[in-house]
């Protein structure tokens, strides 16, 4: 079960995903966000482990591990949150001088059309805050 969304930013893709890039800062300024912590060493690529702890109805701990990394234009990490399988993926994609992020994902397992609600709801959530946060500082 896939879900997705995306926001056109009237900013640089650079200046973008620079602030999508720093992942610890999120919770600061998406409130479904409780924690965001990177838990292996060195700067984020492939074969990074962050710590997502999300409020929904329950809190939500979810251990990812970075799958695919290109700097400045995408990244897919894989986990699983209640017994589910889920990979989420981050693109930006420049347009006109201007920024276009997609956040999405896909899930499988007993639970995920119960994941895959909560999913599209942080994905269009994070997509919003960092379009507001980005278009504030230019």
């Amino acid at each position: 079960m896939k879900f997705s969304a995306s926001v056109e930013i009237n900013a640089t893709p650079e200046k973008a995903w620079a602030l999508l890039n720093n992942v610890e800062e999120w919770p600061k300024w998406i409130p479904s966000l409780k924690k965001i912590e990177k838990v292996s060493e060195g700067s984020l690529g492939v074969g990074s482990r962050v710590l997502v702890v999300a409020r929904s109805l329950i809190t939500v701990n979810l251990l990812m591990t970075i799958t695919e990394f290109v700097p400045g234009r995408s990244v897919v990490m894989e986990g699983k949150v209640l017994g589910v399988r889920m990979k989420r993926y981050y693109e930006m994609e420049p347009m006109n001088g201007r920024a276009r992020l997609t956040a999405g994902g896909e899930v499988s397992g007993l639970l995920a059309f119960l994941v895959r609600r909560g999913g599209q709801r942080l994905s269009k959530e994070i997509v919003q805050a960092l379009k507001k946060k980005v278009e504030e500082s230019v």
